[in-house]
């Protein structure tokens, strides 16, 4: 069983509503644990392309693919505020006027703050100081670090935004999934899509970067650029178009059909 197209943009401006009216407390702390979610997975990405010859081309952003999508499938299934992932839903609350911009603005702003505080966090104590992505994964961990912060500021832009629509489109799947495995699926197949492609997503990077950074192949302007114009790009397409598009068609275009006796 799962949800409709229609019955899905309501769920979505229900949770929508729900998250915005978070205590600080309650968004910190989930957005903490997003952060750190997606940080592990990015570790976890690494390691697994890490050795892989350059021979092997798509064959390695496959891999690290399969791996990644565990971050947003364990914060979906357990609990975590993603910035990205609330781009669309709290977007879908405001579009129905179920909130007010300020809200929408204050959990765009604690949740971003904080997915940057647990990923980077994930990147200093559990990537640097651990020495997890030392050795032979150094080499993978700033070859990676640069494959996104070498993007032009439109090119980052644009590639947030295809990046958004399948994180989004994997959070709306997990949203409409009644059962366990159904929701991990769901999630499952846009996020290796995004991954596969090389899309830029703003928490990733977070993470990502910041080890590119520790391992000394990125600088701190190159980072900060990219995050700015990743999270523009990943509003465009989880607020813009994703949420906007399917509350165009579901709450503006469709009209309810009233039968009268």
């Amino acid at each position: 069983m799962s949800l409709s197209p229609k019955e899905l943009v309501d769920e979505a401006i229900k949770r929508g509503k729900m998250k915005a009216e978070y205590s600080f407390l309650t968004t910190a702390t989930l957005g903490i644990m997003a952060g750190v979610f997606i940080g592990l997975a990015g570790a976890a990405m690494i390691r697994t392309m890490g050795t892989m010859p350059a021979s092997w081309g798509t064959m390695t952003n496959l891999m690290g693919a399969l791996i990644f999508p565990f971050g947003l499938i364990c914060l979906l299934l357990v609990g975590g505020e993603l910035v990205t992932g609330n781009m669309f839903v709290v977007t879908m609350a405001l579009y129905a006027k179920q909130i007010h911009l300020k809200q929408w603005l204050r959990n765009m702003l604690i949740v971003t703050l904080f997915n940057f505080i647990g990923a980077v966090a994930v990147a200093i104590f559990f990537g640097y100081f651990s020495k997890t992505l030392d050795g032979a994964f150094l080499n993978r961990t700033i070859a990676v670090a640069q494959g996104r912060t070498i993007d032009a500021p439109l090119q980052a832009f644009l590639s947030g935004i295809a990046c958004n629509i399948l994180v989004c489109t994997g959070v709306y799947m997990n949203m409409a999934a009644k059962d366990f495995i159904g929701k991990i699926v769901g999630t499952f197949l846009p996020i290796a899509g995004f991954v596969i492609a090389g899309y830029q997503h703003v928490v990733a990077n977070m993470f990502l970067v910041m080890a590119g950074v520790l391992a000394g192949g990125v600088t701190w302007g190159e980072f900060m650029n990219n995050l700015v114009f990743v999270w523009l790009g990943n509003l465009v397409g989880g607020a813009g178009i994703l949420a906007g598009l399917y509350f165009l068609a579901f709450k503006v275009g469709m009209k309810e059909i009233k039968i009268e006796s």
